[in-house]
C-alpha cells in the first residue's frame, strides 16, 4: 500500500472524516427526536453549516500549517472538493447501514413520512414541481420500493450541491491574490 505525506490529501482526509462523525451524531439526534433528516432541507438543517466549518477549517489549517498562509485557488479546489467528497461518502456509507437494518426503521419512517407528505401536499407539488397527475401517480407508488441505497444516493445527490458550490466561494474568498504590480 502506497504511503502519503501529502497535504493535498492528508489535510481534507482528516477533516472529512471530522465532519462526518459529526453529521453522522447530528443525523442520529434528528432522527431520534423525531424528524427524518432526509426530509428536512438540507440549508436549514445544518447540513450547509457544517460543511461550510469543514471546508473552511480545512482550507484554513492547510494554509496555517502547510502553506505559509498561502492558498492557490487550484488548491482550494482539491482541498475543498475532496474533503466533501470524504464526507458525503462516509455519510452515505452510514446512512445505507443504518437503512438497511430493519430495527431503526430509518427507510420505513423516510418512506412513510414522504408518502403522507405527498399525499397532504398534493397540490403544492403540482405547482412546486411543475408536474401533472401522471407523474405524481408515478412518484408515490415507486416509494414503497425505496431501498437503502436510494436513500445513500439522496444524501450524495444533496451534499454536491452544497459542497461545491461552498468550495468554489471559499476558494475564491481564502486564495492569495498575486499583485500584477512590479
Amino acid at each position: 500500500m502506497a504511503k502519503t505525506s501529502n497535504p493535498l490529501f492528508l489535510v481534507p482526509l482528516k477533516f472529512g472524516l471530522i465532519g462526518a462523525a459529526f453529521n453522522v451524531l447530528a443525523i442520529l439526534v434528528v432522527f431520534y427526536l423525531g424528524k427524518h433528516p432526509l426530509l428536512l432541507n438540507p440549508l436549514v438543517n445544518g447540513q450547509l453549516v457544517l460543511y461550510a466549518l469543514i471546508i473552511f477549517a480545512s482550507f484554513k489549517y492547510f494554509k496555517d500549517q502547510y502553506s505559509e498562509g498561502i492558498l492557490h485557488f487550484w488548491q482550494g479546489l482539491a482541498i475543498g472538493l475532496f474533503a466533501y467528497i470524504v464526507m458525503s461518502s462516509v455519510i452515505a456509507i452510514f446512512i445505507y447501514g443504518f437503512s438497511a437494518v430493519e430495527d431503526t426503521q430509518f427507510l420505513s419512517e423516510f418512506i412513510r413520512l414522504k408518502t403522507n407528505e405527498l399525499t397532504l401536499n398534493k397540490d403544492a407539488y403540482f405547482e412546486a414541481m411543475g408536474v401533472g397527475e401522471e407523474a405524481y401517480n408515478r412518484a408515490l407508488s415507486a416509494l414503497p420500493g425505496t431501498k437503502p441505497i436510494h436513500l445513500a444516493l439522496l444524501y450524495i445527490r444533496q451534499s454536491i450541491l452544497i459542497g461545491l458550490l461552498l468550495t468554489i466561494v471559499f476558494s475564491i474568498l481564502m486564495r492569495n491574490k498575486v499583485s500584477t504590480n512590479r
